[in-house]
């Protein structure tokens, strides 16, 4: 080839090897721009990545105590809620011990809880200040102040429950029985409310600071990326952005469902106590502004005590559910309807000022509670009592007016399943019945109670049976009081004890006097109640009142009422009376027909009388319905070998019905009133006489 092809070549050849020059030099250009966009990108990137997750840490630590805080707020009710139990229950003579011990465990374990997440609270805290854009944001001063309030506050209630529960069960009886749960209500449900639902707040509130934050610079550095890459940001970071969004829609719907749950009862789905004591702040709130008045009611259940104990907790919670239902439609929908604990509830009632349109109301709940409620198979009977107030008419503040219906809810309990409306004559009710309720407390050490006797005869031949022994309350002011006035004061409470003794102890006396002086007193019968039947309590005051008189044990008899039953301890109760029937002790089954025995219990209960109530036999001559059913019961005592005694018998027709029915003993004023054991005695001489029985005026007057 010559020198001049060469020359051609390259001359042909050089454009293109510039072009291939240029190409290459273009592409390491854009390598080299390439890496630097990648290097930049992943600089951009990487902080991006370290920025989201630091304000995902910030918030994470949020949300821990933010849901930290909550649990701390639910288990802290829990224990306000057990420890007012333990206080309540140790205030219960009858209570057992085995019973207040598992409680006092549950306020220790959930004191020891509480503590355990404050300590935990401490090192979310700690962490949360290391964290970079905590620090970079401005201090929350007054919210790290009230965090420091607030454990201050939580560790002194966690010291006086600690108290209440370490105290002897003595101490608690005696230093809590009444005023005690209700001084421990207003120190637990005022101030550590507030302060527990304002640190919730701003948790929820800075945890979604943390969101906008990352949000925020998420934007701006993925906005300094080119376009070319927005593809591969998207793909990046949408999941990460879309589990930011799910996870602050999870954090208000666990926030929405903390705060439901810190405002509703959770057995009856209504609005819990604190709830109600917002609401009624909020009203007296509108009662200032703008004068608009409303109402309030208080609802207490009749005799739960006695079907959480005969039938059991479900079945308590069963009628609970059933009351609330009742009440919700009852009212209206923009009246409150909370339940405050145990078995009370209360019902605000907006608009409403009037104290006889509130009573009307009032009956309309009795009467919807009082409708029957069947639980597994048998009608349980409910009823409720309900006091009730106006505002203004009756209070102008929240204390005074809790306290005016609290008053005219004693004078509802008073009658049961009724409702009444504060009045002056409910206020003066309620300070004699808290004067009464006040004496009895030294009554029987006063030797106050007296026993009076009424006469049992046989209904044939008129002869003298025996007697059964009444009591009495010798007030040093007021005089001679029947049991009605006093009994219902001392339902829960061991005077019914003392009182008991006290009755055994000179009914011993008596009987050993009429014996030694020759006399035929026949057995004389007691009323035990059920805290006596329930271990040997009753078994050893007879015995002790035996030895103590030289007496024998059926000079004694016993009558018990129907519903020792339904009693949870009706095993216990049944030893006791087969010991009392094994020294030959007459055992009564007293108020037949008015309770809820069945005749499973009729068969399977040791005793030796039925007593057919008053009740059936003041309408024999007059209720066709009647004459049938004591017919039944003389027939059923009869086939069940039993003796049949009828009580309340006061005129010769009652008598020759119940002696053409084959009832074989009575008593009643026709025969005797109750009177003093030196009146009884003289009937012990004397023969009934028809002619010596006593006028309708004198029966009138002896009841």
């Amino acid at each position: 080839m010559s020198d001049w092809d060469w020359s051609y070549m390259e001359n042909e050849l050089a454009p293109t090897d510039k072009r291939h020059s240029s190409l290459e030099g273009y592409i390491r250009s854009i390598g080299r721009h390439y890496v630097a966009a990648v290097i930049i990108m992943t600089m951009l990137i990487g902080a991006t990545y370290q920025t989201v997750e630091i304000a995902l840490d910030r918030h994470s630590l949020q949300q821990d105590i933010s849901y930290l805080t909550g649990r701390q707020f639910i288990r802290f009710q829990q224990l306000t809620n057990q420890t007012r139990a333990v206080m309540k229950a140790s205030a219960d003579p009858q209570m057992p011990e085995y019973i207040i011990k598992p409680m006092v465990e549950d306020v220790r374990k959930a004191i020891d809880d509480i503590r355990s997440m404050s300590g935990q609270l401490e090192e979310l805290h700690g962490k949360l200040e290391r964290n970079l854009l905590e620090k970079l944001n401005p201090r929350d001063t007054a919210s790290e102040q009230m965090r420091v309030e607030l454990a201050g506050r939580l560790e002194d209630f966690l010291k006086r429950a600690d108290r209440v529960v370490s105290a002897k069960a003595q101490d608690r009886r005696q230093r809590y029985s009444f005023w005690g749960p209700i001084d421990f209500a207003v120190s637990s449900d005022s101030l550590l409310m507030r302060q527990f639902s304002t640190l919730i707040d701003n948790a929820h509130d800075r945890s979604d600071g943390s969101i906008d934050h990352a949000r925020l610079i998420s934007a701006v550095l993925l906005g300094l990326t080119a376009a070319a890459l927005i593809l591969a940001t998207a793909i990046l970071f949408m999941p990460l952005v879309r589990k930011l969004r799910n996870e602050h829609r999870r954090t208000v719907d666990f926030e929405t469902k903390l705060t439901h749950q810190a405002h509703t009862d959770a057995l009856t789905s209504l609005s819990n106590r604190s709830s109600f004591n917002d609401a009624l702040s909020g009203f007296f709130a509108s009662l200032e502004q703008i004068g608009t008045g409303f109402s309030m009611l208080l609802v207490d259940l009749d005799h739960f005590k006695g079907i959480n104990d005969s039938v059991g907790h479900p079945a308590g919670d069963a009628v609970l559910r059933h009351v609330a239902r009742m009440l919700q439609g009852t009212f209206r929908s923009t009246d409150i309807v909370a339940r405050l604990g145990g078995d009370e509830f209360a019902i605000l009632l907006p608009g409403i000022a009037d104290a006889t349109a509130l009573e009307v109301l009032a009956k309309r709940a009795v009467a919807a509670i009082a409708t029957e409620f069947c639980f597994d198979g048998r009608i349980l009977p409910v009823s409720a009592s309900i006091g009730g107030a106006a505002v203004p008419q009756h209070a102008a503040d929240e204390a005074t007016l809790m306290r005016v219906a609290d008053l005219a809810l004693y004078a509802a309990k008073a009658k049961r399943n009724t409702a009444v409306i504060f009045d002056e004559a409910s206020l003066a009710q309620r300070l004699e019945e808290n004067q009464l309720a006040a004496a009895l407390a030294f009554a029987a050490d006063r030797n106050e109670f007296l026993v009076y006797y009424q006469q049992k005869v046989n209904l044939q031949s008129g002869a003298h049976l025996g007697f059964e022994a009444l009591v009495r309350w010798h007030h040093p002011r007021l005089g001679i009081l029947p049991p009605g006035r006093f009994l219902s004061l001392m339902e829960g409470s061991h005077f019914i004890s003392s009182m008991t003794r006290c009755v055994v102890n000179s009914v011993a006396r008596d009987l050993k006097t009429w014996k030694a002086a020759g006399l035929r007193p026949g057995s004389v019968a007691i009323n035990l109640p059920e805290v006596l039947l329930v271990g040997s309590d009753g078994y050893d005051l007879i015995a002790a009142a035996v030895r103590a008189h030289q007496l024998e044990w059926r000079d004694f008899a016993v009558e018990v009422t129907e519903d020792v039953f339904l009693n949870r301890s009706a095993s216990q109760i049944m030893e006791t009376i087969t010991r009392f029937r094994e020294h030959g002790m007459s055992v009564s089954l007293d108020d037949f027909g008015t309770g809820f025995a069945s005749l499973v219990h009729l068969r399977d209960f040791p005793f030796d009388e039925l007593k057919i109530d008053r009740s059936f036999v003041s309408d024999l001559g007059r209720d066709l319905r009647s004459e049938q059913i004591v017919r039944a019961m003389i027939d059923l005592a009869r086939n069940l070998g039993k003796r049949c005694v009828a009580e309340g018998i006061e005129n010769e027709t009652q008598r020759d019905f119940l002696l053409g029915a084959g009832c074989e003993v009575g008593q009643g004023y026709l025969y005797a009133k109750p009177e003093p054991a030196s009146a009884a005695v003289e009937r012990l001489a004397v023969p009934y006489l028809a002619t010596r029985r006593p006028s309708r005026r004198t029966m009138q007057i002896a009841r």
